[in-house]
């Protein structure tokens, strides 16, 4: 006999927003949240017990607006009512109700990449309002331009929320403040731990180590939920093992040599796919990019909360911080091929 099947937990900022199809009120073809002619565009979801209540009545009063602004609006019911037309869908069971909206009613704004943008729940007009004005910004944010060439980064905003990162700083500021000698991380440490990381001379960094299962615990809950299935869609590969994650700290004078490194190149570290490096206070210092001199001589600043990810054969160089101090949450990510 098989176990119960779980309900999945409720969405949150920065989460993905599962695939689903479902009818219309009138029938015919299923929307599907993930087809070819849906995705790319924010979805702006309104939920009520009926097309009648807030918030799904004013979705649909906007439902044309949204639209012009380069949108999908749809209002999703427990109940079909006589004269729902298009843009509302039925969730007669409620497991998508309870798992978007936390319940019975609320407004739900997802990016153009699937991700969970806001996320406002109870019958107040205001939320729709608030949905329109964020398609207000990002059409106006929207402008199709000539592609430069870049090096092969994903960037995926919103992986760690602002709390999160605090959460994060906190731990970096107030635990782990033994160091331990420089190299590939002592399996035998039992909490949280401190290392010097000179590579090439470097003297501006401090990498703060995980041990701690809670804090291991919240990082694979936001990286799972909101990272990996990203990498599975743009690089085809499945994301199942990681090594102990670190905060990683670059702070004063550089010092050594000035140029960049892969991340793989040791027979002990020859098993690293991905690195990933999620910036943890992004306001707070000023330099500290990220550089791939092989693609080019662009500059990448992550925002907070927001992951970078690229390969660990890639030539990388995170450059000197010019002022204020850069933490970053890092982490080499591997499967099993």
């Amino acid at each position: 006999m098989s176990a119960p099947q779980k309900a999945p937990p409720p969405l949150g900022v920065g989460d993905i927003a599962p695939r689903f199809a479902m009818p219309p009120a009138t029938g015919g073809k299923p929307f599907d949240s993930f087809g070819d002619t849906l995705a790319g565009k924010p979805h702006v979801y309104a939920f009520a017990p009926t097309s009648a209540e807030e918030p799904a009545a004013g979705l649909l009063a906007a439902r044309a607006e949204i639209e012009r602004l380069g949108g999908v609006a749809v209002a999703i019911v427990r109940n079909a009512t006589l004269g729902d037309g298009d843009g509302v869908l039925v969730d007669g069971e409620g497991a998508l109700t309870a798992h978007y909206a936390h319940g019975a009613k609320g407004v739900v704004v997802t990016n153009r990449n699937g991700h969970v943008a806001t996320l406002a729940t109870g019958d107040l007009p205001g939320h729709v309002g608030d949905a329109v004005k964020f398609m207000r910004g990002f059409a106006a944010a929207v402008m199709p331009r000539p592609a430069e060439r870049q090096a092969p980064v994903l960037f995926v905003p919103d992986v760690f929320s602002r709390a999160d990162c605090e959460r994060l700083i906190h731990i970096f500021e107030t635990q782990g403040q033994h160091f331990v000698e420089p190299g590939h991380g002592p399996q035998n440490q039992k909490t949280d731990y401190k290392m010097r990381i000179p590579e090439y001379g470097r003297k501006d960094r401090i990498d703060h180590w995980i041990v701690n299962q809670d804090t291991m615990g919240l990082i694979n809950d936001r990286l799972r939920r909101r990272l990996f299935p990203e990498i599975q869609k743009a690089f085809h590969y499945p994301i199942t093992k990681y090594e102990r994650y670190r905060i990683g700290c670059y702070e004063g004078e550089r010092g050594g040599e000035l140029h960049g490194h892969r991340d793989n190149t040791e027979p002990k570290v020859a098993h690293r796919r991905f690195a990933c490096s999620i910036n943890l206070n992004a306001e707070e210092f000023e330099g500290g990019e990220l550089a791939f001199p092989e693609f080019g001589d662009q500059r990448f600043s992550p925002r907070t909360g927001e992951a970078a990810v690229f390969s660990s054969s890639i030539l990388h160089e995170p450059l000197h911080v010019t002022k204020g101090r850069r933490l970053a949450l890092l982490a080499f990510l591997f499967g099993d091929s």
